[in-house]
């Protein structure tokens, strides 16, 4: 690698020549282009490669389920029995999802459930026999003793049966409070990871049922002509990729209020797949492809300046003479620029 240092602008003059270009009148490259070799630091360089770019914009989206619910227990300091469901699940309204330890509850239960259907059964036999006394009593026109033993036991039985049920339901509510079902057909998007020993809180989280069809993220952007409907986009959250597709705010049942004063638009993006996001505030990314280039020549951006409407680099000739160069650019990025002009694969470019 040589050495090279800027000339007296006289030396630019002379040398200008022999090597470089032909400045416009309205607009001056700034201080060079010539230089000329000198013991200092070297110049860092880049080449001219050939490559695939990109020009993306990216778009900030907000998770947004319009049915979705969390599931908790209501009675606190309670083991916990299982957990049936898993995230990523399908399920249905109605269905059992989780539970708390349920012995105990359910012994009582069905000892209430036993108690009911004999007293069930003793007070029917003794309606039964309450009937024949007071046919044997209109028959005989005898005393209604007996009438009245079989009434007073017949109505022990209907009060000792209406206390037993009573008992049954109660212990059938508690039971119930001890289960967690879905509300709704939906998939499960965050099922709770049971401990060995752990009991329950109020506070926490046990399922999460979202419905998917109704499942989207939302965006504002002034890019929105860019996405019609059915346009396939993907948005990262929470460390998930989420396939999305766009679709129209009255297929979800919203009012489409078109761009407003700065041209912006909400865009909704509804998730395609069974995986959703576990909370309820999530927000992602989702990246916009504008444009495309494959297989062009490409310099780092930093390497190309401009003056006025033209495009420069810095250019070492084969005999080493450096010279500003002009060339033509298409697509451009934050970081890489297409050259389309001007220089060819291999070139070196001098960046600073």
């Amino acid at each position: 690698m040589k050495f090279w240092k800027l000339l007296p602008l006289s030396g630019v003059l002379l040398l200008g020549l022999s090597g470089c270009f032909l400045l416009p009148e309205e607009a001056a490259v700034p201080s060079l282009p010539l230089v000329t070799p000198y013991s200092g630091e070297e110049y860092l360089t880049a080449e001219v490669t050939l490559g695939d770019l990109e020009l993306t914009q990216e778009l900030s989206c907000s998770y947004l389920a319009t049915s979705r619910e969390e599931l908790r227990f209501g009675v606190a300091r309670q083991p916990y029995g299982a957990v049936y469901v898993e995230a990523g699940q399908q399920v249905q309204a109605g269905q059992l999802l989780a539970e708390l330890d349920t012995t105990q509850v359910s012994e009582k239960l069905r000892a209430a459930e036993t108690e009911v259907a004999r007293l069930e059964v003793l007070l029917a036999a003794e309606e039964d026999a309450l009937a024949l006394a007071r046919e044997a009593a209109a028959l005989t026109g005898g005393s209604d003793v007996s009438v009245q033993a079989r009434q007073s036991s017949a109505e022990y039985y209907r009060a000792s049966l209406e206390i037993q049920r009573q008992k049954r339901d109660e212990l059938a509510a508690e039971l119930e409070s001890l289960r967690l079902y879905s509300s709704m057909d939906g998939t499960v998007t965050f099922a709770k990871t049971l401990k060995e020993g752990e009991v329950s809180s109020l506070s926490d989280t046990v399922v999460i049922v979202t419905d998917t069809a109704s499942s989207v993220f939302s965006t504002e952007t002034d890019l929105w002509e860019r996405l019609p409907e059915g346009t396939e986009v993907t948005v990262t959250a929470e460390g998930e990729d989420y396939p999305c597709r766009v679709v129209s705010a009255e297929s979800l049942g919203l009012t489409d209020k078109g761009p407003d004063s700065r041209g912006r638009k909400t865009v909704y993006l509804e998730i395609q797949g069974p995986e959703m996001p576990t909370g309820s505030n999530v927000r992602g990314k989702a990246v916009l492809l504008l444009d495309s280039r494959r297989q062009v020549l490409l310099l780092p951006i930093r390497a190309v300046f401009t003056v006025g409407a033209r495009s420069y680099v810095y250019f070492e000739d084969e005999s080493g003479i450096k010279s500003a160069r002009e060339i033509r650019c298409g697509l451009r990025n934050s970081r890489w620029v297409e050259v389309t002009d001007g220089l060819s694969q291999g070139d070196v470019v001098i960046l600073s």
